[in-house]
């Protein structure tokens, strides 16, 4: 077995972007004060009962948590335009979108569709609907998924200055 050099560090440092993102790891519990989430060991979960080591003396504060933030804010990281939207499929859409919206924030409380508002009404009765995501990585999946099921084309732009991901899909 080889030995490791002397001048290695005896831990390496955290990544950069993780602390740049978030800042330092918590060792108190957040709870959120819209929405009740609780944030230990380094991320947001739904229930304080599933936190093992609950004792007396850790801290609880009150705070909000990022997803809350950010609609606060009004910010998102992800926009969906959706195009051609028909006035007999439009309230399954917004079904579609609902669903999909509380099974991502059933998996994890930071995922959640922000909003559904339909931006223009064309000529022959059909819409175009803008959905605003908390997550980039959920507007990829909701875009994927209207696609699917509307049988549309779908495309994804990304905006690294923004950190923001833009779907657009087509309906025929």
């Amino acid at each position: 077995m080889k030995k490791l050099p002397k001048n290695l560090p005896p831990r390496f440092p955290k990544p950069k972007k993780e602390e740049s993102e978030f800042g330092m790891g918590k060792k108190d519990i957040l709870i959120c004060k819209e929405c009740n989430a609780v944030y230990y060991y380094k991320s947001w979960h739904h229930r304080l009962d599933d936190y093992p080591y609950l004792k007396e003396t850790k801290k609880l504060n009150f705070t909000l948590c990022p997803a809350c933030q950010m609609i606060r804010n009004k910010k998102f990281e992800g926009e969906i335009i959706v195009e051609n939207v028909s006035p007999k499929i439009k309230t399954n859409l917004k079904n579609l979108v609902k669903n999909f919206g509380e099974k991502a924030f059933e998996r994890d409380p930071q995922d959640r569709v922000i909003s559904f508002n339909e931006i223009s009404q064309n000529e022959d009765g059909s819409s175009t609907i803008q959905i605003l995501t908390t997550e980039n990585q959920l507007a990829q999946r909701l875009a994927k998924k209207i696609s699917e099921v509307f049988k549309g084309k779908y495309s994804i732009s990304h905006s690294r200055e923004e950190s923001v991901i833009r779907a657009k899909v087509v309906l025929d």
